[in-house]
Order: C-alpha cells, then sequence, then structure tokens
C-alpha cells in the first residue's frame, strides 16, 4: 500500500508542478488576450501575472499589445523583458546545444518556459524599432533594425543547429522505427506535417518586411546607401514588387529630398493560429495492459483576412511578406523536434501505466495511469498571437491636404489630417478583423497622434 501511495503520489506531484502551464495548454488565457486585443483593452495587469508564469510568452504579446494601444514606452519594456530571454537562450544554445527537458517528456512540453520562434525575434526588434521610432528616436530605432538585420544573418548560422540536432536526434531514436512497424492506421503520424504542406517562398528564416522596413527606416533617416541595399536584397526576394522597384528609383533619382513622400504599411488579418492534434493509437499494439496510448501535436491553422487591401488616396496596397508563409515554413522545420518530443512523451506515459498496471493491479494502478496520460497529454500551442497574415504597402506624395484611406468598396476607412511636406512620413494601419483597425503616424522630428 505504501508503494502505491508513493508512486501516485509522484505522478500527482508531476502532474501539479507548474500544473496551469503542464495542464491548460494555454489556450484559455491566449484567446482572452486576443479577444482583449481586438476590444482595445489596454491594461496590463493581467499581462504583468502572466509574465511571472511564463515570462517570454506574455512580454511578446504585452509589447505587441502596448503598441497597438499607443504606449510606446510601456511596448519597448515588455520587448526589452523579451530581448533578454531570447539572448540567454541564443548564448545556452551556442554553449550547450539543444536540451531536452525529463519533466517535457514526463509531463509535456507546456512545464517549460516558452522558447520563441525565430520569426518572432525578428519580430520582436522591427516593432522595437518602430515603437522608437513613434517616440521620435531615430538612433535608438537604428539599433533595433541593425538587430532584426542582424538576427535573419545569423538565423542560418545558430538556429539551424537547433534544427539540425533535433533531426539528427529524430533519425537515430527508436521512436522512428517502432512507429513505422506500427499498422497503416497509424499512418497519418508517420507523415503528419501540421495539416499543411508549405513550399518556402523566401529564403530560410527571412522575413521580407523586416527587410524592407529597415530600409524605408534607413531611406528616412537618409543613409541612402544601406537603404538601397536593402530594397535591392527585397527584391532578390521579390523580383516583381514594383513598389519596391520605385522606392529603389527614388533613392537613385530623388536622393536630394526635393520631394517628400508617405508611405502607408498595412497589416491585414489574423496570423495562423496554433492548435492541438491528438492521435488515439490503438492500446493493443502495446500491451493488454495499457488502456491509452495517445499522442497530442500543434498543428497550424489560417485565419481570415481583414480588408484584402487599401487604397492610400489612389494607390493600392501590394504584398511585401506573406507571414502565414513564413511562420508555416518554420513550423514545419522544427516539426522533427516537436515530434520526438511528443512520442519519447507517449512512451514514457504507456511505460507508467504498464508499470502501474503490473504491480498494482489491485488498485486501480491501470486507471491511474490512464488519468495521468489524459491529463497530461497537451500539445504546445504557445504563440505570439496577433501577428497578422501579411504586410502590404503602397506610396504616394505629400500634399498639404487630407489623407484619405479607402477600403476596397470605395468608402472611407479614415481620413489622416494632412502632414508636414517638408519630410518624409509612414502611416501604419493594422487591422485584424473588419471594422478594427489602428492607425500610427511617423514624421522625424514631429510628433502625431491619432
Amino acid at each position: 500500500m505504501k508503494e502505491l501511495i508513493f508512486s501516485f503520489i509522484i505522478i500527482m506531484s508531476l502532474m501539479t508542478l507548474n500544473g496551469c502551464n503542464a495542464l491548460n495548454n494555454y489556450k484559455k488565457d491566449l484567446n482572452h488576450y486576443e479577444q482583449q486585443f481586438y476590444a482595445d483593452d489596454c491594461h496590463y495587469s493581467d499581462i504583468k501575472d502572466k509574465i511571472e508564469r511564463d515570462p517570454l510568452l506574455w512580454s511578446l504579446n504585452g509589447g505587441a499589445l502596448a503598441y497597438h494601444c499607443g504606449d510606446y514606452q510601456k511596448s519597448i519594456e515588455f520587448f526589452d523583458t523579451a530581448e533578454a530571454i531570447f539572448k540567454q537562450q541564443e548564448l545556452e544554445l551556442e554553449i550547450k546545444g539543444a536540451e531536452r527537458s525529463v519533466l517535457s517528456i514526463l509531463i509535456n512540453n507546456n512545464i517549460n518556459n516558452y522558447r520563441g520562434e525565430n520569426y518572432e525575434k525578428i519580430m520582436m526588434n522591427v516593432y522595437k524599432g518602430l515603437d522608437f521610432m513613434l517616440l521620435d528616436d531615430f538612433d535608438n530605432a537604428r539599433i533595433e533594425f541593425n538587430r532584426a538585420l542582424d538576427r535573419q544573418r545569423r538565423a542560418g548560422e545558430y538556429f539551424q543547429k537547433e534544427i539540425t540536432e533535433a533531426y539528427q536526434e529524430f533519425n537515430r531514436s527508436r521512436v522512428r522505427s517502432e512507429v513505422s512497424m506500427l499498422p497503416n492506421s497509424s499512418s497519418e503520424i508517420t507523415d503528419y506535417e501540421g495539416d499543411i504542406t508549405a513550399q518556402s517562398i523566401y529564403p530560410d528564416f527571412i522575413n521580407p518586411f523586416a527587410t524592407y522596413m529597415s530600409g524605408l527606416f534607413f531611406y528616412l533617416d537618409n543613409d541612402y546607401s544601406k537603404a538601397s541595399d536593402l530594397f535591392k536584397q527585397t527584391l532578390r526576394m521579390l523580383p516583381n514588387q514594383q513598389q519596391v522597384k520605385r522606392d529603389l528609383n527614388l533613392i537613385e533619382q530623388n536622393s536630394t529630398k526635393k520631394t517628400h513622400y508617405v508611405w502607408l504599411i498595412y497589416e491585414n488579418g489574423q496570423g495562423m493560429l496554433k492548435q492541438s492534434f491528438t492521435y488515439e493509437f490503438p492500446a493493443y499494439l502495446f500491451t493488454n495492459k495499457v488502456v491509452s496510448a495517445q499522442v497530442s501535436l500543434p498543428t497550424i491553422e489560417q485565419r481570415s483576412t481583414s480588408y484584402p487591401y487599401l487604397l492610400l488616396n489612389e494607390q493600392k496596397t501590394t504584398e511585401i511578406a506573406n507571414m502565414d508563409s513564413i511562420i508555416q515554413i518554420e513550423f514545419n522545420k522544427k516539426l522533427p523536434a516537436v515530434y520526438t518530443d511528443a512520442m519519447l512523451n507517449m512512451a514514457s506515459k504507456v511505460a507508467i501505466q504498464y508499470y502501474l498496471e503490473d504491480n498494482f493491479a489491485e488498485y486501480g494502478g491501470k486507471w491511474i495511469g490512464l488519468f495521468y496520460q489524459l491529463a497530461t497529454d497537451k500539445a504546445d500551442i504557445r504563440q505570439w498571437r496577433t501577428l497578422p497574415k501579411n504586410f502590404q504597402i503602397a506610396r504616394t506624395k505629400l500634399a498639404n491636404q487630407p489623407i484619405n484611406i479607402y477600403k476596397p468598396d470605395g468608402s472611407i476607412l479614415t481620413t489622416i489630417a494632412p502632414l508636414s511636406t517638408d519630410r518624409d512620413a509612414i502611416i501604419y494601419i493594422k487591422s485584424d478583423i473588419i471594422d478594427h483597425f489602428k492607425v500610427h503616424i511617423i514624421q522625424k522630428n514631429i510628433n502625431y497622434h491619432q
């Protein structure tokens, strides 16, 4: 009896250790956060409390909410916390390589603090750059855009290491060979690709919007040489992007800045959403002492656009980056690591069920093991929730008159009061769902609040 009690205590202790993280898989909290975003609820008390539980996840989401609400200094503070965590992670990866937590195998990966995605690191620095621009601090904005570019450059060198090690571990582990021996009914697991087969339209780990936005920053900061290089890099990824071609020509023809322009940056729709996919293996394939053998994996699904495009006076926005494609490519590249963790997790729980049934059948050991399996089988669906589906751009000459932003049906989304015509400007609009949008206006040495 003491052995049973001891075994039960061990199992329950593991389950309740950091229990909310392990058992609720964050879905409720993330859904609540997203509703707060759509409601323009700019209170951060809940997010500050959640940062204590999972610092990186909620620092990223908090930074995005503060930016959305126009609290740019608060946004920088949230993102600074995330930046410090990312730097520590990168240092640990460089020194120790990818490591697998014992608790993530015995319970699930939600027991660990969120590690983030490479695209989130890059976008964090882009948003920090925008925060500083909106605070008219172009010196610090330059630092952030350089960091975003440096993260993209180093991605192939550092972050590929994590993915390569995961592939190697997956290929040499027993997990792959054991699963391949199962009946055809389990083929959807061996072929699992997150429900989406992605084709790369950009170089690995590169976000064309980060490159383009950095180029636009340097243009507004009168560094035409660097702006030209970055626009050329963008064109190599998007050779048919006519607006980038016009921007590159602008540098060559108008570097004296005799004519000034306003750019519209449009964040359209809702980026891909992580969900949970569960597959139940026939338990008899293992032993009649096992009740359940299931594995939960994250999958991603596409969400809706807002307005398919906007018009800046008469200029229609065109896509500069498909964030969905960037997210799904990185998701698929990390599948071997996710897959290996999930299968090792399932194997450990099958072993626990077998042990409890073999040694404590008279006390219902099999059912205790089943309860443990079901309670802790949660896919990791954590993510930065408010990134857009895609980014779009347009540009027009500045004139001493109001600027109208039109919806596709010709009705006015918003009207911007006349901007100064003696310097360039950016109108930055995010619309995640129809009839919900926020406007941010950037013009060097001038502060606007609309």
